[in-house]
């Protein structure tokens, strides 16, 4: 196809078009991220019954130095707090996982002893599979909300769409014309 001046002026409209496309679904991404949406659909709901906790405020306990979170109801964890949730419930902001009754029930790793919530290992190393790992409150008994997969991947297709025929219709607005490669197979002889 020949580079004219209509080809170049459709290459103008296509970058444009696109380029405002693919602005729409950063800045969508980005308020997404930044007003918390994203992370309340990963901590949605409570996958058993216990407190939810906010483990980013109580990283340095040991049995030594036991972390006390004072048991409150609240729709938001601000500091050193636990609310208590059951299985199914929506989990309050900036919670990031869940103590389970049953793990308080062993009374190794927390405890309740009136209104406060004492955690002795915040965290643990276990070994399944011939692999070590870090075991800690985050991101256990939670449920994530299940659309919020297919909103990712629908993300990440428009973007991927918006920003590849932006790509195009700026070559075209250059006047440049990539030759796609021919990839042929030689029907010569086998190596053996």
């Amino acid at each position: 196809m020949p580079d004219t001046p209509s080809t170049r002026k459709r290459g103008i409209v296509k970058f444009t078009f696109w380029a405002i496309i693919a602005a729409c679904v950063t800045i969508a991404t980005v308020r997404s991220y930044t007003s918390g949406q994203m992370v309340a659909w990963f901590y949605h709901r409570a996958a058993e019954s216990g407190y939810a906790i906010n483990v980013n405020t109580f990283k340095q306990a040991s049995k030594d130095n036991p972390a006390l979170l004072r048991i409150v109801g609240a729709a938001e964890i601000d500091g050193p707090v636990a609310v208590r949730v059951r299985k199914g419930d929506l989990l309050p902001r900036n919670a990031n996982g869940v103590i389970s009754d049953q793990t308080l029930a062993e009374g190794k790793r927390a405890l309740v002893t009136g209104s406060t919530l004492r955690v002795l290992v915040p965290w643990e190393i276990k070994e399944a599979k011939g692999f070590k790992f870090k075991d800690s409150f985050q991101h256990k008994g939670i449920e994530t909300w299940p659309w919020s997969g297919v909103w990712n991947v629908l993300i990440v297709l428009l973007l991927g769409i918006s920003l590849g025929l932006m790509a195009e219709g700026f070559t075209d607005m250059l006047g440049i014309r990539i030759e796609k490669i021919q990839h042929h197979h030689s029907q010569g002889a086998r190596r053996v």
